[in-house]
């Protein structure tokens, strides 16, 4: 009514308008808002008020002419439209009201299913399940549930960016797959790994949905973390298996004796129990079975134990070991432990069963006898071991003592026990006393530590080696035990001390053996270039070279010296020399040295003769190993000084050179035997490490001292010579040379080597001074040689084929002819031991390779005399 009043009211104002607006705009336009928000009735009737209004009250004429047919046309034209906009609006109002009840309805239903929904989730977040659902068309899979606390993944990420099947351990890998085959129901466990990284253990519980074509076409389940669970049954199942298999490690037998009301006995006893006394499963127990299988000796006990254990007033226990006797006849030890229970219903109480254990122990029993007899036996063997044994407490007190360590200490062992090491030993106490803290509060060994000092026994200083070791028994720590050992007398280690002292001197002798091979025939080729031809420009070589092949050979000598130097047993052939020569022929042997490496080079002697009463030979082997050894350790261009000058009565010479120097630390080892006097290895120019040691032997010898010194590494080196002067009346000259004999020749010589070299060239010089030679290689060839050729002299060298030197010497001796001939050894073997073989073989004479041309003429111009000893 009030919109068709306010239509009314604007069409009564629009009648001053020309033209004026048609009812079609305004009544119209009320009936739509009447249907809209009244509906269908409203509108009809704002519509029959419209046409009402209009036609007599705001038609101009205000006079209902029904003659004017355009008048009921527009009323006709206005009834419709209104009526058809009121249809719509309430349509589309009926629509409205019905999408929105629609859409309440969805809501309450949507809210409905988000609550159970929610509660279903939380429901099986509680349970601790996961729900999935695997479309395999999809090939997607929801998840829901416990997702991230089993698997560490959330909801989302399962069903977006995780492949389940790449989840799944790989060897559960096809069980998994094959659940997921047409078939019965789902229910599968398997290993998935989690995203931590470990593997949990999951049960797969669902259903499959199969289409039409067979194939599982969709999977709904849920899935349960089984890992504590299975973890736990694996831990209860060990723990099982462990139980039954520690049971029947121990052999041990269960026993249950129960007791009825009318005194009877019934035996409900495992089978290891049976075992035990030897009583087949099949066979009904009985007391008076059980009794026969006891040993006659323990069934007093066994019955007095029994009855204890069945009266009430005790405790009801029984704890004994008793033996059985098997019906095959075997002894065995059982022991017995059980515990009665009793009705304390009754008065008086009455026993109702008895529970215990029972375990065959003939094996420890059979141990202990075993380890009784040896306990016994390591006493009888500790009480009488050759070494001092003895076992001290915390406080230093003597717990155990043998008879050897009684001896050592001079004390019967049995006042030993209770008294203090102070007490016993009070001379050894400081010494002893942090060796046995060592072991008693810190808990370490002490091995073999040397001990010297008085006791009781001996009141000289004698030497021990004494061992101390911690004794635990369980984790604490007992004490410790001691041993000792008298070392005193040191035989063992004076034979080991001789026993590489000779293989030190069968190897030089090797060595120089070895050296003197080459050397030979070097000699011999000499000597015969100083017969065939002479001129003073050879003469003056010839002499170089027979100097040097002198010194070399001293040299090799001296390889076999080294022993007798350090027992004093070396010989020096002393004559009367002047410090001057010695220095030339020293320079002339480090001169390859000096030159080679560009040193500047002085020496600086007094301008008058220095005479030294020495073996020239030696004394310029020591100073050519200083001048060498100035040379090696000495930067190439570098400088070397001698210098002499006489101070009371003695000369000091000084080797001063400006080389790598001498560690502090090095100094003291100088001159020891196999010392290199470079800093470093990669300084070393080689050698064996005996060059300083001889050198101070020799000048030992002398009745003179070497000494070192250096300022440190890099800063040179100085080594002093002192040595004494020849007395004052002393020749100052060597002596003249004796008169050489003119050279022998006319001689039948046999000459045998196994060496061509040397062979050949000497029998060139004996064959160049006139004599006629035969020249063999072998000890079977210089047999034949001797026989047929009957010889005046024989050169024979040692170590030949087939026959040896000695051998040789030995056949020709026993022939008839064999007294005549002069047999000479010419070999590399020098030793003392080798020169009393020769001679012990029938040489007359023993020369060692290279010998000396000199000395052999001087042999042969002799060979017409009667033979003499061996040189």
């Amino acid at each position: 009514m009030g919109v068709t009043a306010l239509a009314a009211g604007v069409r009564l104002v629009a009648v001053i308008l020309e033209p004026q607006p048609p009812i079609l705009v305004l009544f119209t336009g009320a009936a739509g808002v009447s249907a809209w928000f009244g509906g269908l009735g409203p509108a009809l009737l704002t519509i029959a008020l419209s046409v009402v209004l209009d036609f007599w009250f705001f038609d101009p004429h205000l006079a209902f002419a029904l003659d004017r047919w355009t008048d009921l046309l527009d009323l006709g034209i206005f009834a419709l439209v209104a009526f058809a906009v009121a249809w719509l609006c309430e349509s589309l109002h009926a629509a409205r009201r019905l999408v929105e009840d629609r859409a309440h309805e969805l809501s309450l239903v949507s809210a409905n299913e988000r609550a159970w929904k929610d509660r279903y989730e939380a429901a099986v977040r509680a349970s601790g399940h996961i729900l999935y659902d695997f479309d395999r068309d999809s090939g997607r899979t929801m998840f829901s549930g416990a997702c991230q606390a089993i698997l560490g993944y959330s909801a989302e990420d399962m069903g977006s960016s995780v492949d389940w099947s790449v989840l799944v351990h790989p060897e559960d890998l096809a069980r998994y797959r094959l659940s997921r085959r047409p078939g019965d129901g789902l229910e599968v466990e398997y290993r998935v790994r989690h995203r931590g990284g470990r593997w949990i253990t999951l049960h797969d519980v669902g259903q499959k949905i199969v289409g039409l074509d067979g194939r599982v076409v969709r999977v709904v389940g849920f899935l349960k973390d089984v890992t504590a669970q299975r973890q736990a049954e694996a831990l209860v199942r060990a723990s099982e298996e462990r139980l039954r298999l520690a049971v029947e490690a121990t052999g041990l037998g269960v026993t249950a004796t129960v007791f009825g009301p009318d005194r009877d006995v019934r035996f409900e006893w495992t089978r290891e129990a049976r075992r035990a006394f030897g009583v087949p499963d099949d066979v009904e127990l009985t007391v008076a079975e059980l009794l026969a299988r006891i040993h006659p000796a323990d069934v007093a006990a066994v019955r007095a134990a029994v009855h204890a254990s069945l009266d009430p007033a005790g405790d009801g226990s029984d704890n004994l070991e008793f033996r059985v006797v098997r019906p095959e006849g075997a002894v065995h030890w059982l022991c017995c432990q059980g515990r009665t229970v009793f009705d304390m219903n009754v008065d008086p109480p009455r026993p109702l069963r008895n529970i215990g254990i029972v375990l065959d122990v003939t094996e420890r029993k059979v141990i202990g006898e075993q380890l009784a007899e040896s306990f016994a036996l390591i006493d009888a063997l500790v009480v009488k071991a050759p070494i001092g044994m003895a076992f001290i407490d915390h406080g230093f007190r003597y717990v155990r003592v043998n008879e050897k360590l009684a001896e050592f200490n001079g004390i019967p062992a049995a006042d030993h026990i209770g008294r203090t090491v102070a007490q016993i030993v009070p001379d050894l106490w400081p010494t002893l006393e942090p060796i046995l803290r060592e072991g008693l509060y810190e808990d370490r060994d002490g091995v073999n530590l040397e001990v010297e000092g008085r006791t009781a026994a001996q009141p000289e200083r004698r030497h021990w080696m004494l061992s101390q070791y911690p004794i635990r028994a369980g984790g604490k720590l007992l004490g410790v035990g001691v041993t000792v050992i008298e070392t005193t007398a040191q035989k063992r280690i004076e034979a080991s001390l001789r026993d590489a002292d000779q293989r030190k001197d069968t190897f030089i002798a090797m060595l120089a053996h070895e050296l003197r091979n080459p050397l030979a025939p070097i000699r011999n080729a000499l000597a015969l270039l100083g017969v065939v031809r002479d001129t003073p420009e050879r003469t003056a070589s010839l002499a170089v070279i027979g100097r040097q092949i002198e010194q070399m050979a001293h040299l090799l000598d001296d390889l076999l010296d080294v022993s007798r130097i350090t027992r004093g047993r070396l010989t020096l052939r002393r004559e009367s020399i002047t410090l001057d020569s010695v220095m030339a022929r020293a320079a002339e042997t480090a001169n390859p040295w000096i030159v080679g490496r560009r040193h500047d080079f002085v020496v600086d002697l007094p301008t008058s003769p220095v005479a030294l009463d020495a073996d020239p030979i030696r004394l310029a082997q020591v100073f050519s190993n200083l001048f060498t050894n100035a040379a090696k350790y000495t930067e190439p261009g570098g400088a070397i000084r001698v210098t002499a000058a006489i101070v009371d009565g003695r000369v000091q010479i000084r080797v001063t050179d400006n080389g790598v120097g001498l560690a502090a630390e090095h100094l003291p080892r100088v001159f020891e035997m196999f010392s290199q006097v470079g800093p470093t290895e990669n300084r070393s120019e080689g050698g064996l490490g005996i060059g300083l040691a001889l050198a101070r032997g020799l000048v030992e010898m002398h009745g003179g001292e070497i000494t070192a010194h250096s300022a440190g590494l890099g800063r040179g080196s100085e080594f002093v010579v002192d040595l004494p002067l020849a007395a004052a009346d002393a020749a100052r000259e060597a002596p003249a040379s004796a008169a050489v004999a003119p050279p022998p020749s006319g001689r039948r010589i046999v000459v045998a080597d196994d060496n061509v070299d040397n062979a050949d060239t000497l029998a060139m010089l004996l064959e160049a001074l006139g004599n006629d030679v035969h020249v063999v290689y072998d000890g079977d060839a210089a047999v034949r040689a001797c026989a047929e050729f009957r010889p005046d002299v024989v050169f024979l060298d040692i170590g030949m084929p087939r026959r040896d030197g000695y051998e040789v010497c030995r056949w020709i001796r026993r022939q008839a002819w064999g007294a005549a001939p002069v047999i000479i050894a010419q070999t590399g073997w020098g030793q003392d031991e080798d020169r009393r073989r020769a001679e012990a073989a029938g040489f007359d004479h023993h020369l060692t390779k290279p010998a000396d041309p000199d000395r052999l003429l001087a042999l042969l111009a002799r060979a017409g005399s009667l033979r003499t000893s061996a040189a």
